[in-house]
């Protein structure tokens, strides 16, 4: 006979029983595969809480691990980048990173370039040139195709 898992898992934090997908699943440590304690919704709302009362913990805490476990970067690789580039985007110059406000972010910042297959980092790059080169697939080929499309048809 085949024993039926349990489906449900009652947050303590909301107590309420919530089927299993309202859940977060870990994904390192010993309990790898299994639910963390709190539902997503009180999850959440925590974040939320702990951001209000430090405002400062996506600059001291979020970002440099992000910068980290996504890229294997340090804030101090970030910084030295960004002077080797001018103090601006590697593409444009430019010294503005972005025309929009992040959430948690009290100073905009340039966003970490990187060739997808294979994590390595190219460069920082403003919003603009950022969301271009993914638009394109970071396809060399395409972009090129755009360009000349952009010479022939330009008044001038």
């Amino acid at each position: 006979m085949i024993e039926e898992r349990t489906l449900t898992k009652v947050c303590p934090c909301c107590k309420q029983e919530k089927h299993l997908f309202d859940f977060a699943i870990r994904q390192s440590g010993e309990r790898i595969g299994q639910p963390v304690a709190h539902c997503k919704v009180c999850n959440l709302e925590k974040q939320k809480a702990r951001k209000a009362r430090d405002p400062s913990i996506y600059r001291r805490v979020e970002w440099p691990s992000k910068l980290k476990n996504t890229y294997g970067i340090t804030v101090d690789d970030y910084y030295s980048m960004l002077k080797a580039q001018g103090g601006g985007c590697a593409i444009c110059s430019t010294k503005v990173p972005s025309q929009r406000k992040r959430k948690f972010a009290d100073v905009e910042m340039f966003f970490v370039d990187h060739c997808h297959s294979t994590g390595k980092v190219r460069g920082l790059l403003c919003s603009r040139c950022n969301r271009g080169l993914g638009y394109f697939d970071d396809n060399p080929g395409r972009l090129e195709m755009a360009a000349n499309y952009l010479k022939e048809n330009t008044d001038e």
